[in-house]
């Protein structure tokens, strides 16, 4: 039977065309299996591209457009090969086809080109608000604008110069229209003291100082800015008032500033050479910072800064000190107010009736101040230990006479400290130009650390 079928040409054909159909099934279910055609939910991937840029197409010379956004986020899903591929790629373009637009406010579709037909593709936004309008270019004059802070404290900026005086400014015909002010904001991070020179990027606002959408040409200039003084640097005078606890000894006041700017005219400033301010130490149990308003001088019109911090330390008093203090309080002596102590040089002569004879003075126990130490050190007196220093005056006696510890400031000078010790003279502040002075000690020494040393170790 067998040997029949085999040599029967016709039952060799039909053997042969259903083998051949059935080894082209096989090849086109491969074919079709690696090609994609048969997928399951983990060969798809979806993918959000975020700032693609936005082409507008229209007639550039005589129309300009506003509204069409920057930039579009961009969902693509599809055959995960392809949407990867195209994600790194992003050689496709998102667009608004205005060639064929109207004059006026519309809506238009923004679309995508030159991606992948299989690709399903979202635009957000899907759509936006356009105005066409007629081009139009004009010119106008650029004003200065001088942010505070480019100005040091104590001067004031001039007329600035800008240049380009003019730019060219090119928009829709209506919103041309609306321009009120061309303004060049100049900002700086240092505040001058002297006349400079800054760039400062152009814009245009409506009279409502709302920010137009143009084109600005050049959208920089260059602004010169001539600085004046018009205030007069003066100390302060630091003067603690109060009493603190008991065991609590001032070992320094400090303001943030050691000087301020006086503002006013002339000839009040020449007569002003130094502010107070009072300080009350009241019931001080620990360090403190206070803040504390500077007083205006009379005549004078403003002062800046308007208030200063002022940094208290305090240290713990020992039993000797305390008993030194009762001691002094027991001996009271009408001429020296409890902390005065007349030299013998004096020889008793507030009952010669000679005024211009000169005699001395000693002061005991005056705090030593400090000013102008940087904010990012911190200073630990070492020299005097106590914080403290006597100092012996000599000068006609009238004059010495009307002096009292309350008029004296000794102060420690720390506005060019470096990390490690530093030494530096006492100075005594506010003494008569007659009047010379020597001090038990002459210089203070201290160690001065960076702050964030000490909080790290702290």
């Amino acid at each position: 039977m067998m040997d029949r079928i085999l040599n029967n040409k016709w039952s060799i054909r039909i053997i042969s065309l259903i083998l051949a159909a059935i080894l082209f099934t096989s090849v086109t279910a491969d074919n079709n299996a690696g090609d994609g055609s048969f997928q399951t939910s983990s060969q798809t991937d979806t993918e959000t591209i975020q700032n693609v840029p936005v082409e507008v197409y229209y007639d550039k010379e005589n129309l300009y457009v506003s509204g069409v956004p920057d930039t579009v986020t961009v969902t693509i899903s599809g055959p995960r090969s392809i949407v990867q591929n195209t994600r790194a790629q992003q050689d496709f373009k998102v667009y608004a086809d205005l060639r064929n637009a109207s004059i006026g406010e519309q809506n238009v579709k923004l679309q995508v080109k030159d991606i992948s037909e299989r690709l399903k593709v979202t635009i957000s936004p899907e759509t936006a608000k356009v105005n066409v309008q007629e081009k139009v270019t004009k010119k106008f004059s650029v004003e200065a604008e001088i942010n505070k802070s480019a100005v040091a404290d104590g001067y004031e900026a001039g007329t600035p110069k800008v240049n380009p005086a003019k730019v060219s400014i090119t928009g829709a015909k209506d919103t041309i229209e609306q321009i009120a002010y061309v303004k060049a904001n100049v900002d700086s991070d240092k505040a001058h003291k002297e006349d400079f020179t800054a760039e400062a990027t152009v814009s245009a606002f409506d009279s409502h100082l709302n920010k137009l959408d143009v084109e600005i040409s050049p959208e920089k200039v260059d602004v010169s800015v001539p600085i004046e003084k018009v205030g007069k640097s003066v100390p302060l005078k630091i003067n603690q008032t109060g009493k603190p606890s008991d065991d609590i000894a001032i070992s320094s006041i400090t303001p943030d500033s050691s000087e301020v700017i006086v503002m006013g005219d002339a000839d009040v400033l020449a007569k002003i050479n130094e502010i107070s301010v009072d300080v009350s130490v009241a019931s001080i149990t620990a360090d403190t910072v206070r803040e504390v308003t500077i007083p205006v001088p009379d005549g004078a019109k403003s002062v800046q800064p308007q208030t200063v911090e002022v940094r208290i330390k305090t240290a713990k008093k020992s039993n000797s000190d305390s008993e030194d203090r009762n001691t002094d309080q027991n001996e009271p002596d009408s001429n020296t107010n409890g902390n005065e102590t007349p030299d013998s040089n004096t020889n008793g002569n507030s009952n010669s009736g000679s005024d211009t004879k000169d005699t001395s003075k000693t002061f005991s126990n005056l705090d030593v101040f400090t000013r102008g130490l940087p904010d990012k050190y911190t200073a630990q007196m070492i020299t005097p230990a106590n914080g403290k220093v006597n100092i012996t005056l000599n000068g006609p006696q009238s004059t010495i006479n009307q002096i009292s510890a309350s008029n004296i400031t000794a102060i420690a000078d720390l506005s060019s400290v470096t990390e490690g010790e530093y030494s530096t003279k006492i100075q005594v502040n506010n003494l008569p130009s007659q009047v010379t002075y020597k001090l038990s000690v002459s210089t203070a020494e201290f160690l001065i650390k960076l702050k964030e040393e000490e909080e790290s170790r702290g």
